[in-house]
């Protein structure tokens, strides 16, 4: 493992942990939960009687509803699969410093085909363009956990993959869930697509399979978002005016494992093509061209609230530029993916003032909490 640039990262004072141990036990626990993910790792390499509390699962759960750290995971591929690692602030100075080069978690002959599918509490899921494996890992922990392989269609038919990761308050546990879309060929010529669900609970080793999709194929090719227990992404399913497809939200329960259909909000607009699904603040969100709308109570059409409108990127010369990604990062702000014909940049938007930054990210990278959360265990 390198970091760039090199520096020594200084070992908490020994004083520390004899202090520490002084404490009543839950005021520790109080002092411990609240401390950043790196220094926990340095004291218990000092301290070895600190591993039992910082990686019990209680404690882990802990931390994890108060940590506020968040990091930004971005994958490249040079002449293999690597993972810069930067911390938010990182968004607001240069990003060319403060960031540490990971590389792939473990080792495999192909790992140029793996890609970030999406992330829960910490822990990435990575996903294989080919063989469609998926490997779960917590670049702060450095712990990874392969999945045992689901049942893979043959390569032969055209196949569409989208993946979704989250955590069921119900049972509490986590659970993986792939989507995957096979079309063929029929002898009319038409192609015929068929959709399959497959559901991991973390700490079990075989993939369920969900035996009914009521809503014929997922065409989103973005990762499922995750709230309220629920994974959520866009899809075309019915036909309104002049024959075009209507957009809805498809959910599944991670606690039912059964789907529902979510009603987008009345915004006014006719072109649906452009929106993006995406989480403000543990709410779903969805954005139509410039408009920001919140769902406050999940399930219920009449929470949605128009947020903001992002039209107020006054500069003539960015007039044309779309909408294409989102991701909440804190304090009121969206880090957004713009487009200008073959253009791309990444701008970090405040909705508070209306202002915007352009950062010098050129694609989207995966904004995670810091966590203790360990893929062995979860």
């Amino acid at each position: 493992m390198a970091s760039s640039p090199k520096r020594t990262n200084p070992k908490p004072n020994p004083n520390i942990t004899d202090s520490l141990h002084t404490l009543p036990f839950e005021l520790k626990i109080e002092i411990l939960s609240r401390l950043p993910v790196k220094l926990l790792l340095q004291l218990t390499c000092i301290c070895k009687s600190l591993n039992s509390i910082i990686f019990n699962p209680k404690f882990v759960r802990k931390h994890l509803s108060i940590s506020t750290t968040r990091r930004l995971h971005l994958s490249s591929y040079q002449n293999e699969f690597n993972l810069k690692s930067y911390s938010l602030q990182s968004m607001f100075t240069d990003l060319t410093t403060n960031f540490t080069q990971l590389g792939f978690p473990f080792y495999t002959d192909v790992i140029n085909s793996y890609y970030i599918a999406c992330s829960c509490d910490g822990v990435l899921c990575l996903a294989d363009h080919y063989e469609h494996k998926v490997v779960l890992w917590n670049p702060c922990i450095r712990k990874f956990k392969k999945l045992p392989p689901f049942e893979n269609p043959s390569v032969f038919k055209k196949l569409r993959v989208t993946h979704g990761f989250g955590y069921d308050h119900v049972s509490d546990l986590y659970k993986v869930v792939v989507v995957y879309t096979t079309s063929i060929k029929a002898r009319s010529g038409v192609h015929e697509d068929t959709t399959s669900i497959k559901v991991l609970t973390l700490g079990t080793r075989d993939w369920r399979t969900i035996p009914t999709f009521p809503f014929g194929s997922i065409f989103d090719y973005g990762a499922g978002k995750c709230v309220s227990g629920t994974v959520n992404w866009l899809d075309y399913t019915e036909i309104y005016w002049i024959g075009r497809p209507k957009p809805i939200i498809v959910s599944f329960d991670l606690a039912k494992e059964s789907f529902q259909k979510i009603s987008l909000p009345d915004h006014g607009r006719r072109d649906e093509c452009n929106m993006t699904l995406f989480v403000w603040r543990d709410c779903l969100s969805i954005i139509f061209d410039h408009d920001v709308w919140v769902m406050n109570t999940y399930g219920v059409k009449e929470s949605w609230i128009k947020l903001f409108s992002v039209s107020c990127l006054r500069n003539p010369s960015m007039s044309s530029i779309l909408i294409a990604k989102a991701s909440y990062i804190c304090d009121g702000q969206l880090l957004l993916e713009l487009k200008e014909k073959k253009k791309r940049k990444l701008i970090v938007y405040d909705a508070k003032n209306g202002t915007f930054k352009v950062t010098k990210f050129l694609r989207l990278p995966e904004v995670c909490v810091e966590s203790l959360l360990s893929p062995d265990i979860v």
